[in-house]
């Protein structure tokens, strides 16, 4: 391998990684997307006012083993689509 191969393989090894970065960058912000609306979807299903879900949140944070009212186990709801097929 001489020097122009070199550099050229350096240079496509270059440009890949960069476009590898910015794949994962993408992957990360999607992943956080689906995170958060993962997040919105269990909230809302609790039916819970805003500051009674802060009361409920400010609880948990002060004693998180304090017996609260049972509550289902909560399930993603990519998982019980998974389950589902």
């Amino acid at each position: 391998m001489n020097l122009t191969q070199l550099r050229t393989e350096k240079t496509k090894t270059e440009t890949r990684i960069q476009t590898l970065q910015e794949r994962l960058k993408a992957l990360n912000a999607k992943e956080i997307e689906l995170e958060n609306s993962e997040i919105l979807k269990s909230v809302r299903a609790l039916h819970l006012r805003p500051s009674e879900l802060d009361a409920l949140l400010k609880r948990l944070k002060q004693n998180p083993f304090e017996e609260i009212e049972p509550v289902n186990a909560w399930i993603p709801e990519s998982e019980l689509e998974e389950n589902e097929n």
